[in-house]
C-alpha cells in the first residue's frame, strides 16, 4: 500500500529545497571525527545585556509595538504586563489561572511591514508543553499559572505582574538568532484581548470584572561581541553575494467546536486546512464553560488519518507517555513528556501538561537538520480525532497546533529578512 506521508513529502517544495543542499551530518550514518577537532563550537568572550523597552501607548484590545534595539545577537524576549484590580465596588476578583498567556491574543515579529513569525496562546502552550520539566515549571512561574487551580485570586486595589516569553524559534539555538546590529529594523507587535475576558468578581453569580493595564514593556536579551569580532562574524555570514538561508519554525493553530449531548464519552474531529509542511502535531481539548478556558482535558484516544489511511490510532496515554520523542537531546529516540506529573494532584497544570504531541520528526535540533515532515499540501482529508469524557452538555473545542518549518533568508547586502518555502 502506498504510504500517504512518504507520497506527500515526495511532492513537497520545501523538502526538495532542503534535500538539494549538503548537510553537516546525517544521524543515520556513523562516522569518526577528525583528530585535533573540537566536538563543539568555540564562542569568544562577549557581553550579555538585558534591557527593558517601555511602551508609552498601550491598552486592552489594541496593538502595542516595541522596537528591537540594535545591540548584537537577539537571544530572547519577554513581554512584561502589570494589571490591577480597581473594582468600583471594592471587591476581590479571580483570574483564570492561565490569564497571562490567554490575554495575549497574538505576538508578531515584523520587519519592513512583513510578519516574519507569529504565535497565539495555544501555540505558546504547545511549545511550553514540550520543554523539559524544569524549564516548563519556570515558564509556568513567569506566566503565574497556579498548580491544580482553575483561578487565581486578586484583592481589591492589588496588582499582578506576568512575563510572557515570546517563544519564537529564533530563540531556540544561537544559530537561528538575529543579529540586530546587521538585520533591518525589527518590531514586536503584541495584541491584547479585552479587559474583562478572563477575570471575574468573587460573587455568585460571578460577573466579568475589568482589569486595569498599568504597564507593558518588552524585555530584550542581547549577546554582543567586541566590535572587531562582531564585524568578522557579519563578514563571515554575509560576505558573499547570496543570502543567508536558514530554517525557522512556528506553530499554526486551528480549531473546531462541538456541543456535547451530555456527560459521557465524546469525540471531536478536525480536518486540517493548512497546506504547510508539519513536523509535529499538537492536540488538546477544552470545555468552553466559563472559567475553563485553557484547562485542557485528559483524552482517551487519538486518531490521525491522511488520504483515507489511518496514520495513528492509539490510546492517548500511549501517545503522551510512549511516542513523544526526546525534545531536548539531539538524535534521541527516547520518549519524554510531562504526563507522569499527573499522578501528583498538587503539581497538575493542564494548560501546559495536557497537550498531546504527535511527532513526525526525530528531534528538536532544527538548527542542524530538518528531521522529517509531512507535507499537508499533498494530503487529502488530513484529519485528527480526539476522544474524551465530557462533563456536561456544553460546547467543547479541539485545538490543533502544527509545528511548521519555513525557509528564511537574510540579504547579504541590506540585511533584509524574507520568508519563502513552507509547503
Amino acid at each position: 500500500m502506498a504510504n500517504a506521508i512518504l507520497n506527500s513529502n515526495a511532492s513537497s517544495s520545501l523538502v526538495a529545497a532542503l534535500d538539494s543542499v549538503s548537510a553537516t551530518k546525517n544521524p543515520l550514518i556513523y562516522s569518526y571525527g577528525s583528530k585535533n577537532t573540537l566536538g563543539s563550537a568555540h564562542v569568544p568572550a562577549h557581553s550579555r545585556t538585558v534591557v527593558e523597552a517601555q511602551s508609552t501607548s498601550y491598552g486592552w484590545n489594541q496593538n502595542i509595538d516595541f522596537h528591537i534595539i540594535k545591540a548584537g545577537q537577539l537571544e530572547n524576549c519577554f513581554l512584561k504586563l502589570t494589571i490591577a484590580n480597581n473594582a468600583a465596588n471594592h471587591a476581590a476578583a479571580t483570574l483564570n489561572t492561565n490569564y497571562f498567556n490567554l490575554i495575549v491574543e497574538e505576538i508578531q515579529l515584523l520587519t519592513a511591514g512583513k510578519v516574519i513569525m507569529r504565535n497565539v496562546p495555544f501555540g505558546r502552550a504547545c511549545l511550553v508543553s514540550q520543554k523539559s520539566f524544569g524549564v516548563r515549571k519556570n515558564i509556568e512561574g513567569l506566566l503565574k499559572i497556579s498548580r491544580n487551580a482553575a483561578t487565581t485570586a486578586i484583592a481589591d486595589n492589588a496588582s499582578a505582574t506576568g512575563y510572557v516569553p515570546l517563544l519564537f524559534s529564533c530563540f531556540d539555538v544561537p544559530e537561528l538568532m538575529y543579529n540586530s546590529s546587521f538585520c533591518e529594523p525589527m518590531i514586536v507587535r503584541v495584541r491584547l484581548s479585552t479587559d474583562n475576558k478572563y477575570s471575574n468578581l468573587v460573587a455568585n453569580p460571578q460577573p466579568a470584572q475589568s482589569m486595569s493595564l498599568t504597564a507593558a514593556s518588552l524585555i530584550q536579551v542581547h549577546r554582543q561581541m567586541p566590535s572587531q569580532l562582531e564585524q568578522a562574524q557579519i563578514s563571515a555570514n554575509y560576505s558573499d553575494t547570496e543570502s543567508l538561508v536558514r530554517v525557522q519554525n512556528e506553530v499554526v493553530c486551528e480549531e473546531t467546536a462541538k456541543t456535547a449531548g451530555g456527560a459521557g464519552p465524546m469525540d471531536i474531529t478536525h480536518t486540517l486546512t493548512t497546506n504547510r509542511c508539519i513536523n509535529k502535531l499538537f492536540v488538546a481539548v477544552e470545555d468552553q464553560a466559563a472559567g475553563s478556558e485553557g484547562q485542557y482535558l485528559e483524552l482517551t484516544d487519538i486518531e490521525v488519518k491522511a488520504n483515507g489511511q489511518t496514520v495513528l490510532s492509539m490510546p492517548a496515554e500511549l501517545v503522551a507517555l510512549g511516542l513523544n520523542l526526546d525534545t531536548d537531546r539531539a538524535n534521541s529516540g527516547q520518549c519524554v513528556g510531562n504526563f507522569w506529573e499527573e499522578s501528583s494532584a498538587t503539581q497538575s497544570t493542564p494548560h501546559t501538561q495536557r497537550v498531546y504531541c504527535i511527532n513526525f520528526g526525530m528531534n528538536s535540533d532544527h538548527s542542524a537538520h530538518l528531521t522529517n515532515v509531512v507535507s499537508a499540501r499533498e494530503i487529502n482529508a488530513f484529519t485528527v480525532k480526539a476522544s474524551f469524557s465530557a462533563a456536561g452538555a456544553t460546547e467543547h473545542k479541539i485545538h490543533i497546533g502544527a509545528l511548521t518549518p519555513f525557509l528564511e533568508s537574510i540579504n547579504s547586502a541590506s540585511g533584509k529578512i524574507s520568508t519563502s518555502l513552507s509547503s
